[in-house]
């Protein structure tokens, strides 16, 4: 008889069978189940001495379809390896004590998340709380008595309640009606927002009840300590924070008083404020806002009262992240993208900077997006997680500032690759048709690549639309490569790690030469000889979707198209989308009824009528980022002008269709499906 076990398994395996039944893919390369025997390193924390690692250890399990994430640890020299944590739950939010005898993490293990703290030199490890809504940003107080943390505190609910009589006894009558009174009502990911906010509590690092610091109709943020025990963090108490996003102030509480300083007053955003380890200064990031899609975020410093402001990164074109102190106070750790690549910085008070690591990368299994963390000691020791085109997330380590080599210290899949073969992946750079900007893209060759046979192309475009692309390992295009394609991906005009210029660009212009840039990398590989020109496809999410859509309302040169997640009409979107008040007013000029004609020229919708091209909708049924209603439309739409088209809704996804891997698969094998349907 059959085990439950096997039995899952044959599911899963007739399942992948039956989404992609035309392409057979040779045993030897990378395909859908060897995602179940990946392991990738993510969020690295190297103790304040810089003699021992603590990572996350990601995976997913094929019985459950989930991730789950373990701990381990290792020594800088990369001996010592070892578990700190085993099971199929989720442990994160690592953070050492400040005298590195303990570590804070959180984990689900015992049924819902709560903090957790371990004794490094025996082992031992306890729960100290009992919450009902998830904890994050742990931070230890100075002396290591005490440990911060958010989490999110249940309001009251609308107080529209109509007197309604009570059903008779035995009698089935429909549930309550939802009430809702919120400005941003749902969110990607979460779903439905319950009332409440997001506020501030500290509790004893040996357990007992945790007191919240913070009260108010108002959602407070990044919180960290002061060297004196003071505590900082961000909120937005104006009042009008749902219809005037993106204006956090810095603030500055005594945690035993209650008293509590503004210490910034101009519009934000003011985001990570960090005090120097010597009390003197504060560093956070943010720019000086102009109503825009996107704008480069810069490091500013401050005196500890929030005098004597300044901007200090001026040399930088890139926008700037995770900051992080160096031990004397003199200078300070970031990551930044630049030309598709993440990196580690160090930038000294004068704006003097230098790099220190790059090829950061995150435990993702979607496609090539920025990410990575890193941590530092006091020492300067620092430990980073590490990508390659072809290869996920590794663990690795350097020094600062005498700049030894870095080093990797993990290969965790190295076996599974001496098994898999994977696309090669190719970097390049195309001179543009309109003006003088330059676009990068990387081209991925199916394994065993023949240069002298000719090969169908799929042209995959990045979402965001402010995100960049790079030479990152991405299950998602190599399972397409696997199946006999040539995929390229480019970051065209729009994408961020080239500059402000390049990123603004699309401000209130979008799309616009995004599409030329893209026809531009397309021409480029064509030439290079071993594409089909008559098995053309292209394809993309999010933003990558709205591009796909106005791409083949402007030509008819892609034999087919799968639109993922798309906005097609802009005037719909920021009435619908889970960020309505940030839309309509960062990405557009007016509201949608003082000026429908800027909405509707950028709106794919307004190209249909030129749209041939056979075409799949790919859309998550959950997705409130860009809702199924836009995915609607259009299919309604190209039905009406007669055009071949087919949607897919993925069930038990939002947005982020990869999180599953089922319906990572499903992706996939639908996208590759409907291309091999339209072969020449």
């Amino acid at each position: 008889m059959m085990t439950k076990r096997y039995f899952l398994l044959f599911i899963v395996f007739a399942f992948v069978s039956s989404i992609n039944t035309r392409a057979q893919v040779d045993e030897s390369y990378f395909n859908y189940m060897d995602l179940f025997d990946l392991q990738m390193v993510a969020n690295p924390e190297i103790s304040p001495d810089g003699t021992t690692i603590v990572y996350e250890r990601h995976q997913y399990d094929v019985m459950t379809d989930r991730r789950f994430v373990n701990l381990w640890t290792i020594s800088f020299s990369g001996d010592e390896h070892r578990p700190l944590t085993s099971g199929k739950t989720g442990y994160g939010s690592i953070t050492w004590s400040p005298s590195g005898d303990r570590i804070a993490y959180t984990s689900s293990e015992e049924g819902s998340d709560q903090i957790f703290i371990r004794w490094m030199d025996t082992g031992v490890s306890t729960s100290i709380t009992n919450l009902t809504e998830s904890p994050g940003s742990l931070s230890w107080s100075p002396d290591g008595s005490m440990l911060l943390f958010s989490k999110f505190v249940q309001g009251s609910p609308s107080s529209v309640r109509p007197d309604m009589p009570a059903p008779p006894e035995g009698a089935k009558w429909e549930e309550n009606a939802e009430v809702i009174d919120k400005v941003t009502y749902r969110r990607d990911g979460s779903g439905y927002v319950k009332d409440g906010y997001t506020h501030i509590f500290v509790i004893a690092a040996e357990g007992g009840a945790p007191r919240q610091l913070t009260s108010g109709d108002y959602n407070f943020g990044s919180p960290s300590w002061t060297p004196d025990g003071t505590i900082l963090f961000t909120s937005d108490r104006s009042g009008n924070a749902d219809l005037d996003p993106n204006n956090e102030q810095i603030y500055e509480m005594d945690i035993e008083s209650g008293e509590m300083i503004q210490l910034t007053n101009k519009r934000g955003p003011h985001s990570n404020p960090k005090v120097s380890p010597n009390g003197e200064l504060i560093t956070y990031t943010g720019y000086e806002d102009e109503f825009l899609g996107y704008q480069l975020t810069k490091l500013y410093i401050m005196d500890r009262d929030g005098s004597n402001l300044r901007m200090i990164s001026d040399d930088i074109e890139q926008d700037i992240s995770f900051v992080t102190w160096a031990a004397d106070s003199r200078s300070m750790f970031f990551r930044y993208d630049e030309k598709g690549n993440s990196k580690v910085g160090n930038i000294k008070l004068n704006g003097d900077f230098v790099q220190i690591a790059q090829d950061l990368g995150g435990a993702s299994t979607g496609r090539p997006y920025g990410g990575g963390s890193y941590s530092v000691a006091e020492n300067g020791r620092f430990a980073y997680s590490e990508v390659s085109a072809t290869r996920p997330s590794e663990l690795a380590v350097g020094h600062f500032p005498t700049r030894m080599a870095n080093k990797k210290l993990t290969n965790l899949n190295a076996e599974l690759f001496k098994a898999k073969k994977v696309g090669n992946v190719e970097e390049f750079w195309v001179e543009s048709s309109v003006d003088d900007f330059r676009t990068q893209g990387w081209i991925i060759t199916p394994p065993d690549f023949d240069p002298n046979k000719k090969y169908p192309m799929i042209l995959e475009i990045h979402g965001g639309p402010h995100t960049n692309y790079g030479p990152r390992f991405s299950p998602e295009l190599q399972f397409m490569a696997s199946r006999g394609y040539v995929v390229v991906y480019t970051n065209p005009r729009g994408s961020t790690s080239y500059g402000a210029d390049f990123a603004a660009y699309i401000n209130h212009n979008y799309p616009s030469e995004d599409y030329n840039d893209l026809m531009d990398a397309t021409d480029y590989v064509i030439d290079q000889g071993y594409i089909d020109k008559d098995n053309l496809f292209i394809t993309g999410g999010s933003g990558g979707g709205v591009l796909t859509a106005w791409s083949i309302g402007m030509t008819d040169r892609f034999t087919a198209a799968v639109v993922a997640k798309p906005v097609i009409n802009w005037y719909s979107f920021v009435l619908t989308a889970d960020g309505i008040s940030f839309f309509s007013k960062y990405w557009f000029t007016e509201k949608p009824w003082d000026d429908p004609e800027q909405y509707m020229e950028r709106s794919p919708i307004s190209l249909v009528g030129n749209v041939t091209t056979p075409t799949m909708l790919l859309t998550g049924q959950q997705d409130y980022r860009t809702p199924m209603s836009e995915t609607e439309q259009y299919y309604s739409a190209l039905k009406l002008q007669g055009v071949e088209a087919t949607m897919v809704r993925i069930a038990g996804s939002g947005h982020s269709i990869y999180a599953k891997p089922s319906n990572l698969f499903r992706k996939v094998g639908y996208i590759t499906s409907w291309f091999d349907r339209y072969k020449n």
